[in-house]
């Protein structure tokens, strides 16, 4: 069966440049985006739908009845981070849309690659039966199975 290409492309190095200044201009246009530890992503729970829901009306519960809350809290300070949580919103989706389709162009170009990769590296360990030079490169190709080729060390009990 024959192998099938999922994508043909090409991305010179001014366009990759190009891409990646204007990703680098949006970033700069966000200056207040922070980045959490690993223990903070784990420890901080996020907002989903449903509680974004709920953030947006007790917003509106603190806008209509400033009374009825305890003097300390900081309603403008509210109301931004939920303004700002719901801008960036916009942003985050059409960001991943972004990169989900450059994961999935990168898989595809990957799988494209790898199975190229096996055809000619087959072509080529035939070749290198009669032709000795192409027996080098043959080898240099070979270390990529070395540790597929080591026998596995057996447990002892």
């Amino acid at each position: 069966m024959a192998r099938t290409n999922k994508i043909s492309a090409t991305l010179t190095e001014a366009e990759k440049t190009a891409i990646i200044a204007k990703i680098n201009e949006a970033t700069a246009l966000m200056p207040f985006l922070i980045n959490l530890t690993v223990e903070e992503r784990k420890r901080l729970k996020g907002i989903g739908n449903k509680n974004l829901s709920y953030v947006n009306k007790c917003l509106e519960g603190a806008i209509a009845f400033p009374d009825e809350l305890k003097v300390s809290f900081d309603t403008p300070e509210f109301k931004k981070d939920v303004n700002l949580f719901n801008a960036l919103l916009g942003i985050q989706i059409a960001v991943q849309s972004l990169f989900e389709k450059v994961d999935d162009t990168m898989k595809a170009a990957g799988i494209d690659s790898m199975g190229s990769a096996s055809e000619v590296y087959d072509s080529l360990k035939s070749s290198a039966k009669s032709n000795a030079s192409v027996k080098t490169i043959v080898d240099e190709i070979a270390v990529r199975f070395e540790a597929q080729k080591k026998p596995r060390a057996k447990k002892t009990v």
